[in-house]
């Protein structure tokens, strides 16, 4: 029985270490006994502004690697790390997840993707409209800026939009 756990990336640390820490809580959980399969997906976010040369699916693999998980009795080998640093954005993160996923057909029994509470609903229809009849099922984190919500009414606008240009490019 394999599990796959999705983090999708944020820009913004604090957001991408919340997400982190509560797939890490949910998999060193009662699923310690299973295989895991971590897809994390966050590629560099204008990387000319930013000056970053690590991708946020990289970061995330460091981080999940050196948590404390592997201090309570879990076996590094049951963790498998699926890196995505292509994706920029929600609508790309779907689109590699749904790639990786036909290529593994019936690998995973449960599939779990782990993004913030604010971003839940806009993310929601990016999974729908990209991977169909997906049984996903979802964490999510409190943590939030001051604006995040407003920012979502924004995006959530775009969806459509957002999925053509990526299929696009």
């Amino acid at each position: 029985m394999n599990i796959l756990i999705v983090i999708l990336g944020s820009n913004v640390l604090n957001l991408l270490n919340d997400r982190i820490n509560l797939g890490i809580n949910f998999a060193s959980d009662e699923r310690s006994l299973k295989n895991i399969d971590w897809f994390l997906s966050g590629g560099i976010k204008n990387p000319e502004e930013r000056g970053s040369t690590a991708s946020e699916a990289y970061k995330m693999s460091e981080m999940i690697s050196k948590s404390d998980a592997f201090t309570y009795g879990i076996s590094k080998e049951k963790w498998n790390y699926i890196l995505d640093e292509t994706a920029t954005n929600t609508a790309e993160n779907f689109i590699m997840l749904k790639k990786m996923l036909e290529n593994n057909p019936n690998k995973y029994s449960e599939i779990y993707i782990v993004t913030s509470d604010f971003h839940f609903n806009r993310a929601e229809q990016f999974a729908n409209k990209i991977i169909e009849n997906n049984q996903f099922n979802w964490l999510l984190s409190d943590m939030e800026l001051h604006d995040s919500r407003y920012w979502e009414t924004i995006h959530i606008k775009n969806v459509d939009n957002d999925i053509r240009k990526s299929i696009n490019q």
